[in-house]
């Protein structure tokens, strides 16, 4: 089951998404490194993505890193009585993925590494970058 952290604190959906993207990838028959094993970005900015698919196939890139993120698709807290579990009908997918793009893609492309984002809501929504990718 996916989780919302923000609510619940946990981590599980997005332990569990990674995993199973990295299955997919080995399944494929790409070497995989997971968690802290992924390569870092930049030394000055020292990022580091969920996932690395070894020797992906990209032109002009040696890898391919995925950032694995889960959106809440209901925003609002206790505190906010008007607003707490109100449905998102912004782009939200869309928002999550280009923070990640601005934060990682350039990094990663100067270590010659494709990077991409792995969004999705804990109701099930796939953000269109990563489905493509499936």
């Amino acid at each position: 089951m996916l989780t919302c952290k923000k609510h619940t604190g946990d981590i599980a959906g997005h332990d569990y998404v990674m995993n199973v993207l990295a299955q997919l990838a080995r399944n494929s028959g790409l070497r995989v490194r997971i968690n802290r094993k992924v390569t870092t970005t930049a030394a000055d900015s020292n990022k580091q993505g969920d996932v690395q698919a070894m020797e992906f196939g990209i032109p002009g890139y040696d890898d391919l890193v995925w950032h694995v993120s889960l959106v809440c698709d209901r925003i609002g807290s206790s505190t906010q009585h008007g607003l707490n579990g109100k449905l998102q009908l912004s782009d939200y997918l869309n928002a999550r993925a280009r923070i990640k793009i601005n934060r990682y893609r350039r990094d990663y492309a100067a270590k010659n590494i494709a990077f991409a984002p792995a969004i999705l809501s804990v109701a099930g929504k796939i953000h269109s970058e990563f489905l493509r990718l499936l």
